[in-house]
């Protein structure tokens, strides 16, 4: 097989690990989809899966440190902090 096919193959395994983790995500907080908090959890859980982690440490790891859709956002000042 070559790394390629590797590379798929070990790409068709994580995608439901990390879908899994995402969407226990959004249950636990209660949060309606959104596509951009979604795409900055799968990053991080992206870089959690290539360190090994497993799909319950993942999802406790989004859980316990992205809390709610503001977490997932980069820090910046918003205009109602000036007011």
């Amino acid at each position: 097989m070559s790394r390629h096919q590797e590379d798929h193959v070990e790409a068709g395994r994580s995608g439901p690990i990390l879908l899994n983790a995402v969407v226990t995500w959004f249950r636990v907080h209660q949060v309606a989809f959104d596509h951009k908090v979604a795409d900055a959890l799968c990053t991080a859980a992206i870089a959690l899966y290539t360190l090994g982690f497993d799909e319950r440490q993942i999802t406790d790891h989004l859980i316990q440190n992205y809390n709610g859709p503001m977490a997932t956002k980069a820090t910046a000042p918003s205009s109602s902090a000036y007011h």
